[in-house]
Parts: structure tokens; C-alpha cells; sequence
């Protein structure tokens, strides 16, 4: 009878080594690009409420009091009394228990309705 070829200890350990960092690269990668996607939302959802509160300044000749106006309000135009379109200005894409829009790393959005700036919460985009 011939012997049994099997795995040593050490060839299951080197395997398992092998392994764990193959995943924890990926790990690290996955992180990474799940960052950079949350920054490209960040900017485009900023870029899309900044829109929204132009053209609500445009439409109704005054800044919106906060941006949960921006998302219970129709797009009308009083002046002609007549819809525009049956959407509102924008639609939430986040929103806290309070109500407060969220930016994709789950902190408020800011808004200041004496100059109808917006900008994001979060530490290291607070300036974008």
C-alpha cells in the first residue's frame, strides 16, 4: 500500500497567510473606491441642491427658508398660475430622523438661507 499524500501544518498555515492577506488587500481597495464614490455623490448631490435653490430663487424671487422647502414645495410659477412641472425641486436623498438632508457620509448638509450657500458637515469637505 502506498502512503497517503497530505497537507503538512505548515503548507495549511503559509495557504491561510496567503488568504488573509489577499483579502485584507482587497479590503483596503474596496475602502477606497467606496470613498472616492461617496466624494463624487457628495459633489454632484451639492451641485444638484445649489441648482435647486437658484431656481427656486428665480421662480419665486426668494431664497427657500431651509431645504426641506426645496422638498415639500411644487415647482410653480405664480406669476402665470400655472405648473410647471408636478415635481418638486428636488427629491431627498437622505434624510435623518429630524428631517435633515444627508450627505452620502451621513452628516447634514448646511444650508444658510440669508445667502443660500450649501455645503456638507463633513469633516475635510466643508469647503466643497
Amino acid at each position: 500500500m502506498g502512503r497517503r499524500r497530505s497537507f503538512t501544518v505548515m503548507e495549511l498555515i503559509v495557504v491561510t497567510c496567503l488568504l488573509f492577506i489577499l483579502i485584507g488587500t482587497f479590503a483596503n481597495y474596496a475602502s477606497y473606491v467606496l470613498k472616492i464614490g461617496k466624494e463624487t455623490t457628495l459633489r454632484n448631490e451639492l451641485a444638484n441642491i445649489r441648482m435647486a435653490v437658484e431656481y427656486f430663487r428665480i421662480i419665486n424671487t426668494r431664497l427657500p427658508s431651509d431645504l426641506m422647502e426645496l422638498v415639500n414645495k411644487e415647482l410653480t410659477n405664480s406669476k402665470e398660475n400655472s405648473i410647471i412641472l408636478q415635481k418638486n425641486y428636488i427629491r431627498p436623498f437622505r434624510v435623518n430622523s429630524q428631517g435633515y438632508l444627508l450627505d452620502p457620509f451621513m452628516n447634514r448638509y448646511i444650508y444658510t438661507p440669508w445667502d443660500g450657500l450649501v455645503h456638507s458637515n463633513t469633516k475635510g469637505f466643508e469647503s466643497w
